[in-house]
């Protein structure tokens, strides 16, 4: 959903005006307004979906986002149920991130949308709280190997085990963040080699 200027302008002055009444209606109008002001109208049918029905169109990034966020609360989850064992066999399987994986987030100079993204799903609209709090400039380009690794991790969520992904499963997601040399992809026995 885009705003014309004018229609900012018109926002912008109906949420002052219904904050400063005190309106308590559900609708949170500085929300409202933050999100009209800075392009994120699509936030507003996340937020409100009885009020657009089907109506608001979902960008690209924030569906990207949204399953980046997805298989990152299902590469913790399953890390946290490991026992020392098999933290032990995953951090073998997958040296460079197998020990401790957590979500770093994006780059703030370079992904600073996509960030942003992840600040509004997560802090203004409630979803995926794992994330909640947490610093999420990665300090680095990451949204390519993210994209690696949503490759992988599409196999193992499309077969229903993604809530609970194996040591063997989850070294081949992790493994697939690592940049392939001259186009070959590296999997857990290449880097067992090496």
């Amino acid at each position: 959903m885009e705003f014309s200027n004018q229609q900012k302008l018109i926002v912008t002055l109906l949420t002052d005006i219904h904050a400063r009444l005190g309106i308590d209606n559900g609708i949170d109008p500085l929300f409202v307004q933050r999100m009209v002001r800075d392009d994120h109208g699509w936030a507003l049918g996340w937020a409100y979906p009885g009020l657009f029905g089907d109506g608001v169109e979902v960008p690209e990034a924030v569906t990207f986002v949204a399953e980046v966020l997805g298989m990152w609360d299902a590469i913790e989850e399953a890390y946290a149920g490991f026992d020392g064992v098999r933290r032990e066999q995953l951090a073998r399987l997958a040296p460079a991130f197998g020990r401790d994986p957590r979500f770093r987030g994006f780059d703030g100079n370079h992904e600073a949308d996509l960030r942003g993204i992840v600040q509004i799903l997560v802090n203004n609209l409630g979803r995926w709280p794992i994330f909640k709090g947490r610093d999420t400039d990665s300090h680095r380009i990451l949204a390519d190997s993210y994209r690696r690794m949503l490759k992988v991790y599409e196999r193992f969520s499309g077969t229903g085990c993604a809530s609970g992904l194996s040591v063997e499963a989850l070294a081949e997601i992790l493994n697939a963040e690592i940049i392939p040399k001259s186009g070959m992809e590296l999997d857990a026995d290449v880097l067992l080699r090496a």
